[in-house]
């Protein structure tokens, strides 16, 4: 047989990347960048060796470095783009770096042209397209249809022309995602879960329980009172109404805003003095708060609500007569609890009402403002605004009449088992808000919103990918850690989830943790902005340990273990049986007419760490590990004889053909069964990360 030995080949990398992003001010630069390229894929990994975001080369529209511009440190620097769809990304990096980064990517790539013959039966797909797209990107190839990239040599050491047919994007700039304004959350009956809860706790507490006020709350302190309207880094907390009863139970001195919510607008500007919110504004539980609050020196701020599309078009049709109704009356709630200012939260859809939402904040806070300086003016934006001109949001306009968006970076990803606040990954995240906040307004008035709660959904299965089998049910992250489910860890989102089952219903619930909140206040550090912020206080049963994350007082050490079906970077050792009693893990299929039982193996481990001629496919695999079950829905994978070992058979699934990353071996005179117990090592990857951790299994819970 011609067989060629697999060799394999390290990613290309990048370091010392500066990304250059405008904030409304001035351009930024952030350091610390890596780019790291494999066959597959490119990635963005930040100081703290977290792979930020990873993407497919067939997703580059354009490359060029044909610019420069000055460095962190003065020096000038060769200026990378990459962009994708309307989008574009500059990197500044020395030029002999990245001589040398695109001479390796020749050398690399040229290479594996010349093996893709001889392994065609288990080459994947998309990496196949992806090495003739990393060979037209380098010249080699010149497609019909290739879009030409300029490289201007700036530096001596650059030249070349270069072509591509596809590319990447680096991540943290897309424009996908839900749009909040358009794509109201999983549960429905409003934009934001702010909006669905308040309306929810109003339909169920049209009497609220709460004694009302007989003391006034203190004042804030002169310290507090006098001080700019934003601390250095601020945290940020909602109080709904109905969390009032157990409010003594907030860690108030490790907060510097606490938002009251909330009492309600009408169209014409006033203020509805009725409901459960009006009963809380008036109750002396939240007198208590306040006093509380600002001995601890925090402010406490109102929240304005106005969700109805009605009221909105109505405030924003005549906003000059709704803002003077709107200011005094304001101005007359706030004095009267001694608050420290106001917090806007109004959500319509489509952008009709963007120049008269406009017009009505800029007079209103200028009244608020001419009452007392030193009060706080803030307004809740849908996480995707900033990059949606069409939205509800004009957040250029509003920005000169706050001192901060509190930007509501939670369900932006509800259409199916997911996270409600994915840190990373391909559909919309909390990178992609900052990126894209940070390139509208200045850092300094943004504070990123984050959730202490999450969504049960019913699934078809246990594992990643499975599909829901009915509506969400947002549950409080006191509620989830409360069921001491097993805790697993999704590496591409950087966020929590597990899943269980009651009777014959799977359920996967996906949330917030300490972990996943270290890593959100983490990036919030890194685009240096104002802060963060929880909806909402209460929902974490006032663990501790949520807030200390938000503080980055909490270590980030993701010790869970991946979950099942998880196509995730993790080592594990395991004892397998081919075919006999007792098995933990079993795997098999159909082979040439044949079962044939197969053992999980790693390729690195195997003789001559290769493999020969195509040998057919295996078809009706079976396993009873949930890792690995998503393959049993259908589909072939390739087999391939040993090269050292004639009559030793390879079966592979990959990523992103398959749905999961794995390796198994079966002896052709063996197959059908056995009964020997082997002792062997089981890797998992996923195409777009390009390092292996080591997970133990740790006891449940956060």
């Amino acid at each position: 047989m011609n067989r060629r030995r697999r060799t394999k080949t390290a990613p290309s990398v990048l370091g010392d990347l500066e990304l250059l992003t405008t904030t409304g001010e001035s351009d930024v630069l952030l350091r610390g960048l890596t780019l790291s390229a494999t066959g597959d894929a490119v990635g963005v990994i930040g100081p703290d060796s977290q792979v930020l975001r990873s993407w497919s080369w067939s997703e580059v529209t354009e490359f060029r470095a044909d610019g420069s511009g000055p460095g962190s440190d003065g020096r000038p620097r060769q200026m990378l783009e990459m962009a994708a769809g309307d989008r574009r990304h500059r990197f500044l990096v020395d030029a002999a770096d990245l001589s040398a980064f695109l001479t390796a990517f020749v050398d690399r790539q040229s290479e594996e042209r010349r093996r893709a013959p001889a392994r065609h039966a288990r080459t994947r797909p998309s990496g196949l397209a992806a090495v003739v797209g990393l060979t037209r990107f380098l010249g080699l190839v010149r497609p019909r249809h290739a879009r030409m990239l300029r490289v201007r040599p700036v530096f001596a050491c650059l030249g070349a022309v270069l072509l591509i047919g596809g590319g990447a994007t680096l991540g943290a700039i897309g424009t996908g995602g839900a749009q909040a304004a358009s794509a109201p959350g999983p549960a429905g009956g409003g934009v934001s879960i702010m909006s669905r809860m308040s309306r929810e706790y109003a339909s169920r507490m049209t009497a609220l329980n709460l004694p009302a006020a007989t003391t006034p709350p203190a004042p804030a302190p002169p310290s507090l009172a006098g001080s700019p309207a934003l601390k250095t880094h601020e945290v940020f907390g909602f109080a709904p109404y109905w969390t009032l009863p157990e409010a003594t139970g907030f860690e108030v001195a490790d907060l510097t805003t606490i938002a009251y919510f909330s009492v309600d607008v009408n169209g014409d500007g006033s203020i509805d003095e009725s409901g459960p919110g009006w009963t809380g504004y008036e109750s002396q539980d939240l007198a208590d708060l306040i006093t509380r609050a600002h001995a601890a020196g925090a402010r406490v701020v109102l929240t304005a609500t106005c969700f109805g599309q009605s009221a909105l078009n109505q405030l924003t049709s005549d906003p000059t007569t709704a803002a003077k109704r709107l200011s005094s009356s304001l101005i007359a709630l706030v004095s009267a609890k001694n608050l420290d200012g106001v917090n806007f939260d109004f959500e319509g859809q489509g952008s009709a009402d963007q120049a008269g939402l406009d017009t009505l904040i800029a007079q209103v806070s200028a009244a608020l403002r001419a009452a007392d300086p030193h009060w706080q003016v803030t307004m809740d934006t849908y996480a995707s605004s900033a990059g949606d001109p069409g939205g509800f949001y004009d957040i250029a306009g509003l920005a000169p009449s706050v001192d901060a968006f509190f930007v509501m970076a939670y369900d932006m990803n509800a259409s199916s088992p997911s996270p409600t606040a994915a840190l990373t990954g391909s559909g919309f995240t909390d990178l992609d808000a900052l990126e894209q906040y940070t390139a509208v307004v200045p850092a300094s008035k943004v504070i990123l919103g984050v959730p202490y709660y999450g969504y049960d959904w019913p699934t078809t299965g246990p594992g990643l990918g499975a599909t829901a089998t009915g509506s969400p049910t947002p549950l409080s992250y006191a509620q989830i850690a409360a069921a001491n489910h097993p805790v697993y860890w999704d590496p591409v989102t950087q966020t929590a989830w597990t899943s269980y089952q009651v009777g014959t219903q799977w359920h996967q619930t996906w949330f917030d943790n300490p972990t996943s909140l270290a890593l959100k206040a983490q990036l919030a550090g890194f685009f240096h902005i104002a802060g963060v912020g929880v909806w909402a206080l209460g929902m974490d049963g006032n663990d501790p340990s949520m807030l200390a994350a938000l503080l980055g007082n909490a270590p980030v050490v993701k010790n869970f273990v991946a979950g099942p079906g998880a196509s995730t970077p993790t080592t594990s050792t395991t004892t397998t049986t081919t075919d006999g009693p007792g098995t933990t893990d079993s795997y098999g299929g159909v082979w040439n007419g044949s079962a044939v039982s197969l053992t999980a193996t790693v390729l690195a481990a195997l003789p001559d760490d290769g493999e020969g001629e195509p040998a057919g496919t295996l078809s009706d695999f079976s396993t009873n590990d949930p890792a690995y079950g998503c393959l049993t829905s259908g589909g072939t994978l390739p087999v391939s004889e040993l090269v050292a070992e004639p009559g030793v058979y390879v079966v592979t699934a990959q990523t992103p053909t398959d749905c999961v990353d794995g390796t198994w071996t079966f002896a052709s005179d063996t197959a059908g069964g056995g009964g020997t117990t082997t002792t062997t090592t089981s890797t998992t990857t996923t195409s777009t990360t390009t390092t292996s951790t080591t997970t133990t299994t740790e006891p449940p819970g956060p």
